[in-house]
């Protein structure tokens, strides 16, 4: 596989994980339920990200995932890309 075809791999699998966490919120919200964890719940996730070598601090950022991480810990349809956390935290 060359460089092209990685980037173009790993960006679709970034973009996947954001689409399936954004479809799940909207099913909520379309209820008219709550998307969001309770504080404890987002601030237990954010510490396990933090101290994650995949967790760019500058940005808030999730190496593998690309996505926010201040914003996805937040969300109950959230979870880590490698399992450090998932809906059930």
């Amino acid at each position: 596989m060359n460089r092209s075809e990685e980037i173009k791999n790993e960006l679709f699998q970034r973009l996947k994980s954001l689409s399936e966490t954004v479809v799940s919120s909207y099913g909520e919200i379309a209820k008219g339920q709550s998307v969001f964890v309770t504080e404890t719940t987002s601030s237990t996730r954010m510490s396990i990200c933090q101290s994650c070598d995949d967790f760019n601090a500058k940005t808030t950022q999730c190496r593998r995932c690309g996505c926010f991480m201040s914003a996805k810990t937040r969300l109950k349809h959230g979870s880590c890309p490698i399992g450090k956390w998932g809906k059930d935290l």
